[in-house]
């Protein structure tokens, strides 16, 4: 089975290089795979066997990492779950996909209130002496076609699905990357991104390829900037909103000592302005990462900066071009290509692809159309290839029969002064259907979202102008980093009804109180 394949290798051709680092604690490879045959049989002795599907519920840990090639050597799919997600939206997910047993975090663990039997708690004695005991190396239960994860979409419009991943299918995808990116075990990646999400691909690829995981439970830009300098972390794997608050932290002018090569973000745009800025005070290369779970991971980048090839001009407000092995194109309603230029749905054909929703034919089987994945989003495809998001289907904006895109009104609001966070929703309205409705965070308190709307006046068409600037403490993010439209259209439409509820009680009021009036006065 491939993930044990990927310890044996590693074992034989650099046994006591580091493979998994997290603070002080640190794994070679020979540790990493002897830690993944132990905790492999204290589950199997715990009743975890082939096919159980166990949930791994924890920040960024090591442990995490153990979890995963453990399981992966049982033949029992892994469910990387939020650990900020609570517990009644676990049981919800855990019921659906047929959870037999979670182990993670004691206090993440604890608050599921579930039976002992079923979970095992990272920092429990059994545990942490598992992680050390030496077993006899056995063969892996798994075939490459067995489930390896069922990954959790992000669930952004909704409740997240199951995807099920297979091993063969993610070392299709692996190989698919190493090709594009030419990795090798001299990177040293600090992984800033959750590993519950869909993105851990990500992480897979350059542990296939040798490389030194860094991980960190909490994000802190200054914890951050020390780590990469500490650590000479050569590759750096985030979301655009942690490259801000790095940012923010280094301030606008300094430039960063640094042995970075690469930084690689994805989930949501990247302003220009950040880039450029980015890339003053770091001085390495970006890379741009376009990906999709039910897709097998990423099939879209681009790179720039030093070491980047340049053959061709790169659109940096592109996703990229898609990676080796892996067919993209931009197709109409009935799944058929559309010619270059042409706004469509972005098209998926990878062999490294879902095999499924679990417990969900009729959604799989609108989501894979004859073969290709259709992504949900819509896109343009210039003549080198490159994918031009406009933004997601379901988040288009209909004004009176204009089609407005929220992430092209967010990237003209993100490069106003004091902005540090934004989102676009469309609202209800009598006259139009539908209008843009956009939040800002800000730390100046004596911002003026009028300025800002002057701002955005001549920058965009009219009628893709926001009804209104709300000003928020924060924008609703997924762990992933990509908006959660859907929280703030729930948050404004009960703000919407309770407002409306107070008019009626007033008008009420003020009904009766014209009534009261009028009876004492015939009273009289």
């Amino acid at each position: 089975m491939w993930f044990s394949d990927i310890l044996d290798r590693h074992c034989q051709q650099r046994g006591d290089a580091p493979a998994v680092v997290e603070g002080t604690s640190s794994l070679s490879w020979r540790q990493l795979r002897a830690a993944a045959q132990s905790v492999a049989a204290h589950l199997r002795d715990r009743g975890v066997g082939h096919g159980d599907p166990v949930a791994v519920h924890a920040r960024n840990r090591f442990e995490v990492i153990v979890a995963y090639f453990a399981l992966a050597h049982l033949g029992a799919p892994f469910v990387p779950v939020n650990h900020a997600m609570s517990p009644a939206e676990f049981t919800e997910v855990a019921e659906r996909l047929g959870v037999r047993h979670v182990i993670g975090e004691r206090r993440l663990v604890d608050r599921l209130g579930l039976d002992a039997a079923r979970t095992t708690v990272f920092e429990s004695e059994e545990f942490r002496r598992a992680l050390t005991t030496e077993v006899p190396l056995t063969a892996p239960a798994a075939s490459p076609s067995d489930p390896l994860a069922y990954l959790l979409t992000s669930g952004t419009t909704g409740k997240p699905k199951g995807v099920l991943q297979t091993s063969e299918a993610l070392r299709q995808m692996t190989l698919s990357w190493l090709a594009e990116a030419r990795v090798d075990d001299s990177v040293r990646l600090l992984n800033l991104n959750s590993l519950a999400h869909g993105g851990v691909t990500v992480t897979f690829h350059y542990l296939a390829a040798g490389a030194t995981l860094h991980l960190m439970r909490e994000f802190q830009p200054r914890a951050v900037l020390r780590t990469i300098a500490e650590q000479e972390i050569t590759h750096l794997w985030m979301v655009p909103q942690m490259l801000r608050f790095l940012m923010m932290t280094v301030g606008p002018d300094a430039v960063v000592e640094n042995r970075l090569r690469e930084i690689m973000f994805g989930a949501s745009p990247m302003s220009q302005d950040l880039l450029r800025d980015a890339a003053r005070a770091f001085g390495c290369g970006f890379r741009n990462i376009y990906g999709m779970t039910e897709a097998g991971g990423t099939f879209c980048t681009w790179s720039v900066g030093p070491g980047a090839p340049g053959a061709d001009p790169v659109p940096r407000e592109s996703s990229g071009r898609s990676v080796p092995g892996i067919r993209v194109e931009i197709h109409d309603e009935d799944n058929r290509p559309l010619p270059l230029g042409e706004i469509g749905e972005v098209c998926v054909l990878a062999p490294g692809r879902m095999s499924g929703y679990v417990g969900d034919p009729v959604e799989t089987g609108r989501t894979v159309v004859d073969g290709w994945v259709r992504t949900g989003d819509l896109g343009v495809m210039d003549a080198h290839g490159f994918v031009h998001l406009k933004d997601r289907i379901k988040d288009v904006i209909k004004r009176g029969g204009q089609n407005v895109f929220p992430a092209e009104v967010e990237n003209a609001i993100a490069g106003f002064e004091g902005v540090r966070d934004t989102a676009v929703i469309g609202v209800p309205d009598e006259v139009w259907g539908e209008v843009p409705l956009a939040f800002v965070v800000t730390e100046d308190p004596a911002f003026a979202a009028a300025r800002l709307l002057a701002h955005l006046h001549g920058r965009l068409a009219s009628y893709k102008l926001p009804r209104e600037v709300v000003i928020v403490p924060e924008i609703p993010r997924n762990g992933a980093g990509k908006i959660l439209r859907r929280v703030l259209a729930e948050q404004t439409a009960e703000q919407t009804a309770e407002q409306t509820a107070g008019q009626s009680a007033g008008q009420s009021a003020g009904r009766s109180a014209e009534q009261s009036a009028a009876q004492a006065g015939a009273r009289r």
